[in-house]
């Protein structure tokens, strides 16, 4: 839902799927999961994996959409924590992460007009290895991740908290993210401005309609 922008004061951006696509990374997230799943269970890998896609299946058809992988680990009865620890020791984005300079870029422009966040299901010290791999982690006011909320989006009371920590009327804010029913429908509920996107160029939208550029 994209509205006139000139109230725009803070711009919340997820991070995977949203400031850089890497899919090479989304499968290491994936098959840590995957271990985490046939460990708890004590099965094999390949029945994991099984056990992940058939829990996934369900809560699709429960809630109409595809829930993210920590909501999935939690309907298994894995904690959030165990989730994480198992990304900290397995996801490695170094192998495939570098400096952005055109993110860089972009951000650098918009943070001189508005505040800078990021909102993600990811933890903190993954958060901070990606966005400092990319050459973005100064760029933000606050990083908001797993830790802060304690429940994956589109968690209705952990989204509160964000919006009550930053600060602002509805029309203050715009929700930038790569996935509508996770990252976007909770503040487009509230009238909240949501721009979706697919890949990084997409982020010019927002210069256009804050008039950075033509």
């Amino acid at each position: 839902m994209l509205t006139d922008l000139s109230k725009t004061r803070s711009i919340v951006f997820d991070l995977d799927g949203t400031l850089y696509v890497c899919p090479q990374l989304g499968k290491q997230i994936e098959e840590a999961a995957v271990e985490l799943v046939a460990e708890s269970r004590g099965v094999s890998r390949e029945r994991g994996r099984e056990i992940l896609a058939r829990a996934r299946s369900r809560l699709t058809e429960i809630f109409e959409e595809q829930p993210t992988l920590t909501r999935t680990c939690i309907e298994l009865g894995i904690e959030i924590r165990e989730f994480h620890q198992m990304l900290q020791y397995r996801v490695r984005p170094e192998q495939y992460l570098d400096h952005d300079p055109v993110l860089v870029a972009l951000l650098d422009s918009l943070r001189e007009q508005c505040d800078l966040y990021i909102y993600t299901n990811n933890s903190l010290p993954l958060s901070h290895k990606i966005l400092s791999l990319l050459g973005v982690e100064e760029m933000f006011a606050r990083i908001y991740t797993i830790e802060f909320g304690q429940a994956p989006k589109p968690d209705p009371e952990a989204f509160r908290r964000v919006l009550e920590d930053i600060g602002g009327p509805p029309e203050s804010f715009l929700f930038v993210g790569d996935r509508a029913a996770i990252d976007l429908k909770l503040p487009a509920h509230l009238g909240i401005p949501t721009l979706l996107v697919g890949e990084t160029a997409d982020l010019l939208q927002i210069h256009k309609l804050l008039g950075i550029i033509p």
